[in-house]
């Protein structure tokens, strides 16, 4: 049966968390068609082994960078699939996950793409507030502004997809994709619905820089590099441009 679902899973050395991530997808809840298609940059630290025990569908992209990758994932997706599904390589998903896609979907004809809430793998203090601050963004995001679709967990309708140009191996991919869709039809955000992340990130840049990461993927575009780096000093936080590629 040909999928109705296209699950991309952009990886590049994630061997210590794809595996979960696989897994997850692989045990969905669901009698609705897709395929799993791991868009690999090169790994080299067995990532490709573990993958392959999930999907025959791994991929190899040979253009650096995980706006590439994504996009390089639904150049090789089933023609007759309908929708995009973008979920990182430490990023696990729900059973009900495609279920929930899938009837959203198709609910709400005007709906071109959504997101959905997420949670940490590790519950300290530090990262229950660091998780109540992200998640506070992306809805407060959704109420006055625009939906940024994270693209560790994204949902998309192919044609959607396709007449917006998909993602573009730039800078803030995921902050560029969420511009261009959102011109297309409705973009949402649905935080009752939860993924459960890594909180890899969180501890190497703290609450602060956490704050700081979000304030740069809004203003990342728009504030020249000698403002960004005076702001840095003064905040002591670590310049995150170079970590989520503002800078290469």
């Amino acid at each position: 049966m040909e999928p109705d679902i296209s699950v991309i899973v952009p990886v590049l050395n994630e061997a210590n968390y794809l595996e979960a991530t696989l897994e997850s997808i692989a045990n969905q809840n669901t009698n609705i068609p897709y395929e799993l298609i791991v868009s690999d940059g090169g790994s080299t630290d067995g990532s490709l082994d573990i993958a392959e025990q999930y999907t025959n569908l791994v991929v190899h992209c040979e253009e650096h960078g995980i706006g590439a990758g994504r996009h390089f994932g639904t150049m090789n997706a089933s023609k007759n699939s309908r929708y995009f599904i973008f979920i990182d390589a430490d990023t696990v998903i729900p059973g009900y996950y495609l279920a929930y896609v899938y009837e959203t979907f198709k609910a709400d004809p005007d709906l071109v793409a959504f997101s959905t809430g997420f949670e940490f793998s590790e519950q300290s203090e530090q990262i229950k507030l660091a998780e109540t601050v992200a998640n506070k963004y992306f809805l407060m995001r959704d109420k006055l502004l625009s939906v940024t679709l994270p693209g560790f967990n994204t949902c998309v309708r192919r044609d959607a997809y396709t007449e917006c140009g998909g993602y573009r191996n730039v800078l803030l991919e995921d902050v560029d994709f969420s511009r261009r869709i959102h011109k297309i039809g409705d973009v949402k955000l649905f935080p009752h619905i939860k993924v459960t992340n890594s909180s890899r990130r969180l501890k190497s840049m703290g609450l602060l820089g956490t704050v700081y990461y979000y304030a740069q993927l809004d203003l990342g575009w728009k504030l020249d590099s000698t403002l960004m780096d005076r702001l840095t000093k003064r905040l002591r936080v670590a310049d995150l441009r170079e970590y989520v590629g503002i800078r290469k």
